[in-house]
């Protein structure tokens, strides 16, 4: 027995005189700028490689706030290009609102979000000309000759924006080149193609309305359980490292054979006695943002780095940790029987 406790405090020294040197501050978890794919953010992943594909040149996702569509947005924008074996131009616009009234401002807010370096000189007409020659420039270097913009709060656009964007496809598909629009946005966006169908706008729909998704939050047991399983295989830190998030923050009990994976019952346990014991209605749904938040707060307050470092995690852990994401007082603030209130666009 003594033996089998001297090599297993040699595995565990080895564990630890290995663990990679990072700047508190500086892991990924800390700083959020990392993305696992969820099975959601799977299924849009499979979707829109699909409609890329098929050259569906636009779709709609849309789902309420907080489930996690900028973080399924960044997934895609490191992902696809690989899946479909060619370096695709991909765009994530941000910045485009309600009030922009003039095409001069949108095409601003195009190249700026695009990373152009003249988004504001010359004229309208020259900032045209300027998006056009870009976006052809992207297009006609990738086989696919596709360039992807993804435009998140879609539901603020207007139809006069719509009318811009049709004009700029139309100008690169006489130049051979596809532009495919991915509207990323809240629920509203999906009873807009009903309003344009009535104004007689079928020109939108039918350019970037073809094909919608719904976009749901973490809602199964096997959605909990590929999501921290992400955190023990998937993810890793320095590249290359073979330290993957929950190795790092605790290498002992890592190295002993514990992961996150497999608290992934008690985990939704915990939110569905949470939901009943505070009368909280509609469907079981987890936010992404409170899941990765309480998995964050977890790793921080009771990893290798935290004042307190304990050697692995216990239930009240993640008790607590759920509680101090604010999922209750979040879900409490959303009335499924009131009429839904749309978030004023910027």
């Amino acid at each position: 027995m003594a033996k089998v406790i001297e090599n297993q405090q040699d595995s565990d020294a080895l564990s630890l005189s290995t663990r990679p040197d990072i700047p508190l501050g500086s892991h990924p978890v800390e700083t959020e700028d990392y993305q696992i794919p969820t099975n959601e953010i799977l299924k849009v992943f499979a979707a829109v490689t699909r409609w890329i594909k098929l050259r569906v040149t636009g779709a709609t996702i849309y789902g309420r706030p907080r489930l996690g569509k900028t973080w399924m947005v960044k997934f895609l924008e490191k992902n696809l290009s690989k899946e479909l074996e060619v370096n695709l131009p991909i765009h994530h616009i941000v910045s485009l609102h309600s009030k922009i009234a003039k095409e001069e401002e949108f095409l601003e807010t195009l190249l700026s979000d695009m990373g152009h370096d003249f988004a504001f000189t010359g004229k309208t007409s020259v900032k045209r000309n300027r998006l056009i020659a870009f976006l052809y420039q992207q297009g006609n270097a990738n086989r696919y000759r596709i360039v992807l913009l993804f435009i998140d709060e879609a539901q603020c656009l207007e139809e006069l924006h719509y009318e811009w964007l049709i004009d700029y496809y139309n100008k690169l598909d006489k130049l051979n080149i596809t532009l495919i629009l991915i509207l990323v946005g809240q629920e509203q966006l999906n009873g807009q193609q009903l309003v344009f169908s009535h104004g007689h706008a079928d020109q939108i729909i039918q350019r970037f309305m073809i094909e919608e998704h719904k976009f749901v939050g973490i809602r199964t047991l096997e959605d909990i359980k590929v999501c921290l399983k992400c955190y023990d295989e998937l993810s890793e830190y320095p590249a290359g490292s073979g330290w993957s998030f929950t190795r790092y923050y605790f290498p002992e009990a890592f190295a002993a054979g514990e992961r996150l994976q497999n608290f992934s019952k008690e985990i939704f346990e915990i939110f569905t006695t949470l939901r009943q014991k505070y009368n909280l209605k509609g469907v079981f749904e987890i936010p992404m943002k409170h899941m990765t938040m309480a998995i964050k707060i977890v790793l921080l307050d009771y990893g290798k780095n935290s004042s307190k470092p304990q050697h692995w995690i216990s239930k009240k852990n993640w008790v607590d940790s759920i509680l101090k994401t604010n999922y209750i007082i979040s879900e409490q603030r959303k009335n499924p029987n009131s009429v839904k209130q749309k978030r004023e666009c910027p």
